[in-house]
């Protein structure tokens, strides 16, 4: 039996997973200022099934040091900052067998898993930030330093107020659609009213914001594939899949800038996506 433990920036979710079958699931949401009372919760919830386990598999917002489990830096849990999330589930379960990476990675890795026979596959998450992973021969590719597909700056504008923060995830991610159409003078209240004002085609300054975004993800898309060369593209986050036709035509373009390559890249949306990211974190 594994716990399977998924720590995302509204919800974690927690599973007892034996051969690929979930035997026991929770929901808690996430307290962003309070990390202990959330690990107590997860404890609490655990205790009460009664089930033994030998395995605690994490992931979790990063980027992260994965050698020592540690968030480096995440804006939406500030009390999780600079915190060991390995070291303390480690003590919280008094357990040695456990293995943290980011959610991006781990959510790839579900990905892969309820897919048979695939050599390589990378993933995008568009959702209320970007990220990614990428999955070769069944491993998660980390980098030098473990940062890999940390893709949040991607896409920098150097001339911008912070270029720490003016990549694709600042420009094109759920939180910040809407953000940017309202310093333009857009009166939208959210990225769904925003895509629904796009879809109109009425108002110009919507058409050329969101003509930018299309741009900067065709050649976040295509620049990968260069790169890596996946056998398959797996897209998945709740803007993403909410908005199918926008991603479709994006891939629609991706296709004819990589065409040189001599291999059309394989694409599709994410599949069961809460369920495969705790299979996946069973995986590492």
């Amino acid at each position: 039996m594994k716990l399977a433990v998924d720590i995302g920036g509204t919800s974690i979710r927690f599973a007892l997973i034996e051969n690929n079958k979930i035997i026991k699931k929770h929901v808690i949401d996430t307290n962003g200022n309070d990390m202990n009372k959330n690990l107590l919760e997860i404890k609490e919830k655990v205790d009460s099934w009664n089930q033994s386990f030998d395995y605690i598999g994490i992931c979790c917002p990063g980027p992260l040091d994965l050698k020592t489990g540690k968030i480096l830096i995440t804006y939406n849990l500030p009390d999780w900052n600079q915190k060991s999330i390995l070291q303390a589930f480690k003590d919280l379960f008094n357990m040695d067998n456990v293995k943290i990476n980011n959610d991006g990675n781990v959510a790839a890795l579900g990905q892969y898993t309820i897919r048979k026979n695939v050599h390589s596959l990378l993933y995008f998450t568009i959702s209320t930030g970007i990220g990614g992973g990428f999955i070769n021969e069944g491993k998660i590719f980390t980098g030098f330093s473990g940062t890999a597909f940390e893709i949040a700056n991607a896409l920098p504008v150097w001339n911008s107020e912070n270029v720490k923060r003016s990549g694709i995830e600042f420009q094109a991610s759920g939180k910040n659609i809407y953000l940017n159409l309202n310093k333009l003078g857009v009166e939208v209240n959210d990225t769904a009213q925003a895509f629904e004002l796009y879809k109109t085609k009425e108002n110009e300054v919507v058409k050329n914001f969101f003509k930018d975004i299309e741009e900067k993800l065709i050649s976040l898309i295509s620049t990968s594939i260069c790169f890596l060369n996946p056998e398959i593209i797996v897209i998945g986050g709740s803007v993403a899949m909410h908005n199918q036709d926008f991603i479709n035509s994006i891939m629609e373009r991706v296709w004819i800038t990589t065409e040189d390559i001599g291999y059309k890249t394989k694409f599709e949306f994410a599949r069961d996506l809460d369920n495969s990211t705790l299979f996946g974190c069973c995986e590492m």
